[in-house]
């Protein structure tokens, strides 16, 4: 339990380093919950005269603005070109009635944070990313609170998020789920079977409607996919039909919130990505601007948050208090006179008041704007107003020119400052990950007490408080705590691991001295190389996170370096090895590695790179069968292997482990394949809640198998074969239960990858395999690192990249087609997307407890002998045992923690790189979520480990006393 309860305390100060970090480094702003009212501005309208009765909001998901355009002279379009001409179409019929603009979007582009940025006119922060998972109740003040604060009928049609998000608003409501992207056309059906009947009806002011099938076409296919045409083709055609319903008193936007990469994904702040389109139907005239005024506003492009204060003021309700956008000009021209520009500069002067009072109220909570910015705004716009005011509201261009820039400059003003760091904390936090990682290299062993645990007080308190209490007191008792706890445990074993040290490099000089330097490098350094080259090689991944051009090639560099592990392991060990059998594996190892780069993906800054042909779903349906025969050969032979390999070793025998192997697992297999096999088919033979059931079986087996090995992983049995008694199942009797839990996971695993990918599973499993033999005799701390670089390297090889888009959310409807709650398909999506780390953190026992085996799985019973071979030596000496243990918890905790300092200091460096979001935050985020999972799933090695120790000690107990 010793080891146990240093391993909780270590994970605790991992996660405590990480935490800290991201407090300073992920960006926040305070919400004001403040409200407009009407008796803001003394005037006889609510701030501005509507011009509408009534507005139509159909929000298109993911319409990115090229899909709206419409080119004849184009020969071969693109399949996703030119299948939306109804805008086209409408803008040559109706030129005075329509408007179409790219419609820009604050990154980051999840749908969460469209909608908040759509309602509220805020900008995002890259913290409200998680949001986007489980979007709750908005607070701030928006148009949706404004026109029900002011008696309007809302009506919502479609995405069930703005249900979450503003819940109380609406006076009808017709949501549909949105979170399975496999699915539709379930919502866009319900949508259009309410849209014109609702229309048509006369109690209701605002529609929102608010189409998914495009946006979950692009995450289910691509954009050249025939799917996302037939869907454009559709909303094209709905399109249409809407602008006939729209009446004189009425006013529609088509709009999409964001856009989507080439892949069909979106998050992340690429041209595709945030560029949308917007498209504007008036039921009566719209002005236009003059070629002087089309200097100030541009007319082909406008932000997403201008919509805000543009739709308030057009039906006469006040702009959200939190608002940053400005008016959009040529909806407030119905004409060419002066009066229709006097209304217009009037919209802009409210437009600009609005707008400096929420950041004149920000300032007074926050410390985060200058005092001198703040009064030299606040001079220029009571100037303006008085410019004004003096001249009875008269139109000036001079006036409306300084008025946009002054709404402009204060935009600008928040868009840097919501983008500054918490800086001492940053370094705070590296320096804190720097001493912890220092400490663990340094020292084999620790003391660890109960007072350790003191610092988890305000840790508590301040991680659920939402970061209100992360100043003063608590902040400084935390962090002060935990570097004093650090410093105690610490200190004492690496002054000793210190003088061994330096007593080991008087030996090493002495030795020098007398036998010279061939005696040395020989003797000496040999013995470290292997370890020395692991560690160069993760320096290099660590220090790679300096570059962006490093993270975009880092899944095929990292094939290299396991490449160059194994040479390095076989220039050492072939003179203790039969020279045939060690090149046997090695080539085995490589080439398992080298055929993982047929399952990496692609994010969107790899230009060079594209699909394999298996990856590929663009193939003739024969081709679909030989990879579906593939894959399922390839997977049962996988199961089939480890299953041998446990039965060869003799940990069959008895008890839980040959329940699992050969009663749990065989039926899990049976059902991944007949799942596989359902799924691919074009003939449905199931319904889709029953399809559902396969993978929920797969899953509740799975927890079954995990229980049992759990309750009896001991694999021992004496058998008195004659004179002699026989032992089995002793070779591997420690690392046994835990390969039966990472081959339970294999199905689950499977499931999640489907059937295209699940064959790098098999790699996976061959590579670690190989790796279990390539290194045997080598240090624990060499075992774990080339089982780190394994990891990394199958992370991209089950197609991921560290990109916000690569996310796979699919693997949240695997035998399901909706959540009731959210912990479940994250879960799910988790062990997606972090399979490769949790894989072999449970394989690491097996690698780490390697030892040379006897010929066969059984031996003589002889439980004194300290000669005894494989696994049962832990069994006899302790000692080696707990030292064997603590050398892998120290070595994997301190690997991923450097990784994580590095990746951290990267971040640190270039927060102000054109790419910090883009490319190092999600990489950064990657490497703590490696870091975290490595650390849980090596915990629970433990605990397993320390269980079987338990147990096994317990059975040998009653033999001995038989014997």
């Amino acid at each position: 339990m010793v080891t146990l309860k240093t391993g909780l305390w270590l994970l605790w100060l991992v996660v405590f380093s990480l935490l800290l970090y991201l407090r300073g480094f992920l960006l926040t702003k305070i919400e004001i919950e403040k409200f407009s009212t009407c008796h803001d501005y003394a005037r006889e309208d609510c701030w501005s005269k509507p011009r509408y009765k009534r507005a139509v909001l159909v929000l298109i998901d993911a319409l990115r603005h090229d899909f709206t355009l419409y080119n004849s002279s184009v020969e071969n379009p693109e399949p996703w070109q030119n299948k939306m001409p109804v805008f086209s179409e409408l803008r040559k019929q109706f030129p005075e009635r329509t408007r179409h603009l790219e419609f820009i979007a604050d990154p980051p582009s999840a749908t969460f944070l469209r909608l908040k940025g759509l309602t509220t006119g805020g900008l995002p922060t890259f913290v409200d990313m998680g949001s986007n998972f489980g979007a709750n109740e908005i607070t701030e003040d928006s148009w949706v609170k404004q026109l029900s604060l002011h008696k309007k009928k809302l009506v919502l049609l479609g995405d069930d998020t703005w249900m979450s998000i503003y819940s109380k608003y609406f006076y009808r409501s017709f949501p549909y789920p949105s979170f399975d992207v496999w699915d539709l056309h379930t919502v866009d059906n319900g949508v259009w079977s309410h849209l014109l009947p609702q229309m048509r009806t006369e109690d209701w002011d605002v529609i929102v409607a608010h189409f998914l099938g495009v946006d979950h076409a692009g995450h289910r296919y691509h954009v050249n996919h025939p799917e996302l045409s037939s869907k454009l083709e559709q909303v094209n055609q709905w399109v249409g039909e809407i602008v006939r319903e729209v009446e004189e008193d009425t006013v529609l936007f088509v709009f999409g919130d964001h856009g989507m990469t080439t892949s069909g994904d979106h998050g992340g702040e690429t041209a595709d990505e945030v560029t949308s389109t917007l498209f504007v139907y008036s039921g009566s005239k719209l002005g236009a601007v003059s070629q002087e005024e089309s200097a100030l506003f541009d007319p082909e492009r406008v932000f997403q948050t201008d919509l805000v204060p543009t739709l308030t003021l057009l039906l006469g309700v006040p702009i959200p208090y939190s608002s940053l956008g400005s008016v959009i000009p040529f909806l407030f021209l119905d004409d060419n006179s002066e009066q229709s520009r006097t209304d217009l500069q009037l919209a802009l002067q409210t437009n600009m008041n609005q707008v400096f009072r929420y950041i004149e109220a920000y300032s007074m909570i926050s410390s985060e704007f200058s005092p001198s910015e703040i009064s030299q705004i606040k001079t220029k716009i009571e100037d303006l107003n008085k410019q004004i005011t003096e001249t009875s509201g008269q139109y000036s261009f001079t006036v409306v020119k300084e008025l946009k820039q002054v709404i402009r400059r204060i935009r600008d003003l928040c868009s840097k400052q919501w983008a500054q760091f918490n800086l001492p904390v940053m370094a705070l936090s590296i320096s804190l990950m720097i001493l912890l990682s220092v400490s663990l290299i340094a020292t084999s062993s620790l003391s660890v007490t109960w007072w350790l645990s003191l610092p988890g007080v305000p840790l508590l308190i301040i991680s659920y408080d939402s970061l209100s209490l992360w100043t003063g007191a608590t902040h400084f008792v935390t962090v002060s705590l935990t570097f004093v706890t650090i410093v105690a445990t610490f200190y004492a074993p690496v002054r000793l691991k210190l003088s061994s040290f330096m007593c080991k490099a008087g030996d090493l000089i002495k030795s020098f001295k007398e036998r010279g330097v061939s005696y040395l490098l020989k003797n000496s350094l040999q013995i470290y190389f292997l370890d020395v080259a692991g560690i160069v090689i993760i320096f290099f991944m660590s220090v790679g996170f300096m570059t962006n051009s490093y993270i975009l090639v880092e899944d095929y560099v990292t094939v290299h370096f396991f490449g160059t592990l194994l040479i390095i392991n076989y220039l050492l060990k072939k003179g203790t090895k039969p020279s045939s059998k060690l090149i046997l594996i090695s080539v085995l190892a490589g080439t398992a590695s080298r055929l993982s780069t047929t399952f990496f993906g692609c994010r969107e800054e790899q230009f060079w790179c594209g699909k394999t042909w298996w990856l590929s779903t663009e193939v003739p349906s024969h081709v679909r069968s030989y990879k579906y025969v593939g894959s399922v050969a390839v997977f049962l032979g996988t199961m089939y292997g480890l299953y041998r390999y446990q039965k060869e070793q003799g940990s069959l025998m008895r008890g839980g482990l040959k329940f699992v192997h050969c009663t749990i697992h065989p039926v899990q297999c049976v059902l991944v394949v007949v799942y596989w096999a359902l799924s691919a088919s074009t003939t449905k033979v199931l319904t889709e809640v029953q399809m559902c059931w396969l993978p929920r079986a797969v899953y509740l087996l799975a927890v079954l198998a995990v229980g049992v090995v759990v309750y009896a992983p001991c694999t021992v049995r004496v058998l008195d074969t004659g004179s002699t008694p026989r032992m089995y199942g002793a070779t591997s009797c420690y690392s046994a239960p835990s390969l039966a839990v990472y081959t339970t996971l294999l199905p689950v695993c499977a499931l999640l990858l489907q059937y295209s990918a699940a064959p790098a599973l098999a790699l996976l499993t061959a590579q670690l395999m190989c790796t279990s033999r390539l290194a045997e005799g080598s240090s624990v701390v060499f075992k774990v690192m080339i089982c780190h670089v394994i990891a990394v390297q199958y992370f991209y090889a089950t197609g991921h990249q560290a990109a916000v888009q690569q996310f796979d959310w699919n693997a949240a409807f695997v035998g399901f087609t909706s959540h009731p709650y959210h912990a479940l398909p994250i879960s799910m999506i988790a062990l997606r997307t972090l399979m490769s780390f949790v894989l072999v953190s449970l394989f690491l026992p097996t690698i780490v407890l390697q030892s040379p085996a006897p010929t066969g799985p059984a031996q003589e019973v002889d439980l004194g002998d300290p000669q005894n071979t494989a696994q049962l030596q832990f069994y006899i000496n302790r000692e080696l045992l707990s030292t064997t243990l603590l050398s892998l918890l120290h070595s994997s905790t301190a690997l991923t923690l450097f990784k994580c300092t590095l990746a951290c200091a990267a971040c640190f460096i270039h927060r102000r790189h054109l790419m910090i979001w883009n490319i190092f935050t999600p990489r950064m985020i990657i490497e703590m979520c490696f870091a975290a999972c490595s650390s849980v799933v090596v915990l629970c090695d433990l605990v397993l480990l320390e269980r079987t120790d338990k147990i096994l000690r317990g059975e040998l107990a009653k033999i001995s006393k038989a014997i």
